[in-house]
């Protein structure tokens, strides 16, 4: 088995869609563009999409359709499979 990266922290919900601020650690800005997989919280997400938004990225993950979804992933650490 391969050893996660910390990669970013998931921030606060942003919207009603889903969406999420994320704080990389990284400057591999790759590793959130679409279909990139992530680890929150032992689970694997996919990235649906992901915008620059200042410091931070915007970000919707696949399955992550509402505010109250979003919102339990504040505060996580984002771990990806090194590249």
């Amino acid at each position: 088995m391969t050893d996660l990266l910390v990669i970013g922290k998931v921030g606060k919900a942003h919207g009603l869609k889903g969406d999420v601020i994320v704080d990389l650690t990284t400057d591999r800005t790759e590793r959130l563009a679409k279909g990139a997989r992530v680890q929150l919280r032992g689970n694997w997400y996919t990235v649906a999409s992901a915008r620059p938004a200042g410091q931070h990225w915007l970000v919707h993950f696949e399955g992550v359709d509402d505010r109250n979804a979003a919102e339990v992933l504040g505060g996580a650490a984002l771990y990806a499979e090194p590249l």
